[in-house]
């Protein structure tokens, strides 16, 4: 299988060499932790590869999502006007929110009970509107803002088809497999939550925040690479001058 770089050497090295087309990667962090920007910081490298970045939000509407990415000096609204980029924003097709930037999708028709086939539908015209035969590098934000909308059970229920439904288009699709980066914050969700993701997940980086240091510490917790040499004590992280700094 096709092994691809995540744009930061420290990181691959982390990683065992880097993440195989079509693999998952679990992003878990803690309350006060900035770790879950390490996945736009991958899919903004990617992009920068040729590679088109997907954001599906389920826990924020596009302006404060915009604001907080600015913390690594991303910028959501000149990405998306580039062709770079797009949201796929449920949290505001859940709320009937509408906008005018043509790289925001939603549908305020979506409900619970119409959610993977209205979920599917904008996907479909991503790919069609804005993807082509670029690699869809996706940015899940986050697992756990789809459990608050949905339940536990039901969301694990919607990853098992989409799994199923990525399986089935892997044997009949020809194009670019995917990288999905899944964020799930431990301190919104259960245990049990993290363990069904972690499951689904070739890929699992934990990190832990303290409230005495901007620092943190970054865990590889899991990689399907021989390469792979879990380092102990993990890897120290922090965020400096809007550069995602990993040592």
């Amino acid at each position: 299988m096709e092994l691809l770089s995540t744009g930061i050497p420290e990181l691959d090295e982390a990683l065992g060499g880097g993440l195989l087309a079509d693999s998952n990667l679990l992003i878990v962090y803690d309350t006060y932790s900035t770790g879950g920007l390490l996945g736009v910081e991958i899919l903004r490298k990617r992009v920068r590869m040729g590679d088109f970045g997907l954001l599906l939000s389920t826990v924020l509407p596009p302006t404060p999502l915009s604001m907080e990415l600015k913390r690594i000096n991303f910028d959501l609204e000149e990405e998306g006007k580039k062709g770079n980029v797009a949201v796929l924003d449920i949290f505001s097709s859940m709320h009937k929110i509408h906008y005018q930037s043509e790289f925001i999708y939603t549908d305020p028709t979506m409900d619970a009970s119409t959610f993977l086939p209205k979920y599917t539908s904008l996907y479909r015209r991503i790919l069609k509107e804005k993807m082509g035969d670029r690699r869809p590098v996706g940015v899940d934000v986050t697992v756990d803002g789809l459990a608050f909308l949905f339940g536990e059970d039901t969301a694990i229920r919607i990853f098992q088809t989409l799994m199923a439904l990525k399986e089935k288009a892997r044997v009949e699709e020809h194009r670019k497999r995917p990288i999905n980066i899944l964020l799930l914050n431990k301190g919104r969700t259960s245990e049990r939550l993290i363990a069904w993701m972690a499951l689904y997940s070739q890929y699992v980086i934990e990190f832990c925040s303290s409230m005495e240091s901007i620092e943190e510490k970054m865990i590889v917790r899991k990689s399907p690479l021989p390469d792979f040499k879990p380092r102990e004590g993990g890897y120290r992280f922090r965020i400096e001058g809007g550069q995602i700094v990993i040592e």
